[in-house]
């Protein structure tokens, strides 16, 4: 007698977790409304108003019917004076051949989501978000934006071509001072990650001051940043608490890959030391402005000096100073 055997199921291998460095990505991307805006109008060109633009993230996982799961980066849907814009942002480390067919797959996923949420049509209509992609580190043969024709075939054999041009921004061509001009502020952080191939060259290496001069490029670079990020806030570029973002994914990022790299034990205490002592050094320098700032406006207003040593707290010397410049200034 035969005797029929049920072949097992074999179980699907549980979706990879994503990435330390997507979850701070997508950090980076939570900062305030006016600021994450500001990047979106510099990264698609757009002149989209703050005050009148609400912004949401949405869903950036899509489950087909056998549970499969695609993931995309970042999308954003904002809405000015009741017209919708839909952003796809895709962020990558290295360089990855598929990049035309992935960034077209996730967009038709998100417009065949928009459009089943849009309601009902005779005519169901699919809108393809604007999309870019971030190339963080420099690579053989990244173009300039990723081509493709999408061909339709009519019934008179007929073709109707659409032309799809997603660019690049190729993030290792850009300094701290090219982000800061293009209002990309909170891309700051990813300067550290163009120091990776360092840290994975001296990780094993016997090559002791070859490791030091990287661990201070680390260190000068994160003191740098701090400082960029407390000034933008100073400056009111970033809302409150965005520069405080931008220093914990900094923080995360170095630690990220240190860790991976098996790098240098001492590392993480030494990024500590730097940014506590910046934070001093700031918080000083900000005592010392807001001093500087009540003797200035006491002078403007005539008062004593006696008067403006007790109130500012600062010596006689360094008053005059102010005056001095005070009057420079008027005349």
């Amino acid at each position: 007698m035969l005797k029929i055997v049920k072949k097992k199921k074999t179980p699907k291998s549980p979706q990879k977790a994503r990435a330390p460095i997507d979850e701070i990505m997508k950090y980076l991307f939570s900062v305030s409304k006016e600021t994450l805006i500001s990047m979106l109008n510099s990264l698609f060109n757009q002149k989209l108003n703050i005050e009148n633009t609400t912004v949401i993230q949405t869903n950036s996982e899509f489950v087909d019917e056998t549970f499969d799961i695609t993931r995309g980066d970042l999308f954003f849907r904002l809405i000015e004076k009741l017209k919708p814009y839909n952003f796809h942002i895709e962020v990558e480390t290295r360089p990855n051949g598929n990049m035309t067919i992935r960034v077209l797959e996730y967009d038709i996923k998100k417009a065949d989501e928009n459009q089943r949420l849009d309601g009902k049509r005779y005519i169901k209509r699919y809108v393809l978000p604007k999309s870019i992609v971030i190339h963080i580190e420099k690579g053989r043969n990244i173009p300039d934006c990723y081509e493709s024709e999408i061909v339709d075939i009519k019934a008179d054999g007929s073709e109707e071509i659409i032309h799809r041009s997603v660019p690049v921004i190729k993030y290792w061509e850009l300094t701290d001072t090219d982000l800061i001009e293009r209002e990309l502020y909170p891309l700051l952080p990813m300067q550290v990650f163009l120091l990776r191939n360092e840290l994975k060259k001296y990780a094993k290496s016997k090559d002791l001051t070859g490791k030091q001069e990287v661990i201070n490029k680390i260190k000068n670079l994160t003191e740098k940043i701090i400082t960029e990020a407390h000034k933008l806030a100073q400056e009111r570029k970033i809302d409150d608490g965005d520069d405080d973002k931008i220093i914990t994914a900094l923080d995360k990022l170095i630690k990220y890959l240190n860790k991976q790299y098996d790098f240098d034990e001492n590392l993480n205490q030494e990024v500590d030391t730097v940014i506590e002592s910046v934070f001093t050094k700031l918080k000083r320098e900000g005592g010392e402005e807001s001093k500087i700032k009540t003797a200035e406006k006491m002078i403007l207003k005539n008062k004593p000096l006696a008067e403006i040593i007790e109130f500012s707290d600062l010596p006689e010397k360094k008053i005059r100073e102010i005056a001095k410049k005070l009057s420079k200034e008027l005349t």
